[in-house]
């Protein structure tokens, strides 16, 4: 009981995140917001400020922001149907970058409080019949420079990749490796090879890695690369999903989540941290799929009236995303007897 209802405060948070991004530039834009609640079901609290009713509701499964004219035509000036083509794309489009936006924050908290693995020029292994292994390099090398480029004023990850680009850069020519062993600079020459799977000429190495916490500047910086990189993977597993058909059966419902959720819960803060990083960023990945009832879909109808020059038929549109929901919704019960079942 205790893990279903951390489970759906944990989750109200992630969508309240999402929710708060579509309210902030809605009042930025000048847009008429009539409620901005917390939870779903029978309200127990509101506030009621100069335009916009804050309420607190029964249900901590989310929430959600109300504009005024967002599902019918008002003549109010300051109605969301009454709004520029571009300003409804940004404050539709807000809620998944907000998500993005969270996700940075709370990978940038973990990599500044409890650290991360930074590569560092150090071998940890030398591959065996690679041209490293056949140049005589070893273990525990740390790599100076390659030919006449100098790394060791660089940090770790600026450090590889120069190491890796440069390597690549000589193609099948020799190149000279200079190292530290022991105390003792030695430099080896060899000739780097072709890796088909990466794309890249390589020499035969897997460097090592320090754990470090990182000042929160540097942190942020990681942290926006690495959810580039998580983003791009999501995208791609998205792809074959609809494309594809593959990895249907990795779907996780309700259930699932509830599940994962409880078991990060009990492992600590730092996994609980990483479970809300994966799924805030897959929420605003979701919702930007042009599918019906979803952003994507809106933000697709938007570009059609951008382009039109006019709106979508407001019945058109309303069926449009009721058949988009219902098909939703049957997924979800789907998935949710899948994870039940299984």
């Amino acid at each position: 009981m205790l893990n279903i209802l951390i489970a759906l405060i944990f989750l109200s948070i992630i969508i309240m995140i999402h929710e708060l991004g579509h309210f902030l530039t809605g009042k930025f834009a000048g847009i008429y917001i009539e409620e901005f609640s917390i939870g779903m079901g029978p309200r127990l609290l509101k506030y009621g400020g100069e335009e916009t009713v804050y309420s607190l509701r029964a249900f901590p499964i989310g929430g959600y922001v109300k504009f005024l004219g967002e599902d019918d035509e008002d003549s109010d000036p300051r109605a969301f149907n009454n709004a520029s083509v571009f300003k409804r794309f940004i404050v539709i489009a807000s809620g998944a970058i907000m998500n993005f936006i969270f996700a940075i924050l709370l990978l940038s908290i973990v990599f500044s409080t409890y650290g991360v693995n930074m590569p560092i020029p150090t071998i940890e292994e030398v591959l065996p019949g690679s041209p490293a292994h056949d140049a005589g390099l070893q273990a525990n090398d740390v790599i100076l420079g390659v030919d006449n480029v100098d790394i060791q004023q660089l940090d770790g990850d600026k450090a590889i990749e120069t190491i890796r680009s440069t390597i690549d850069s000589r193609g099948n020519k020799s190149v000279n490796i200079n190292v530290l062993r022991d105390g003792q600079y030695k430099s080896v020459q060899l000739t780097p090879v072709y890796d088909e799977n990466e794309g890249i000429h390589i020499i035969g190495i897997r460097f090592g890695y320090e754990h470090k916490k990182l000042n929160f500047g540097n942190a942020i910086l990681l942290s926006g690369t690495q959810i580039g990189k998580m983003a791009t993977m999501m995208l791609k597993l998205v792809g074959n999903l609809i494309f594809k058909r593959e990895g249907l059966d990795q779907i996780t419902g309700p259930v699932g989540i509830v599940g994962e959720i409880g078991r990060a819960a009990e492992a600590g803060i730092e996994p609980l941290m990483y479970l809300a990083i994966i799924i805030s960023l897959n929420l605003g990945i979701i919702n930007l799929i042009p599918f019906p009832a979803l952003d994507g879909g809106r933000l697709l109808l938007l570009l059609i009236e951008a382009i039109r020059g006019k709106p979508m038929d407001r019945e058109k549109e309303g069926l449009i995303n009721l058949i988009g929901f219902a098909l939703l919704i049957l997924l979800m019960i789907v998935v949710t007897f899948k994870d039940i079942k299984g």
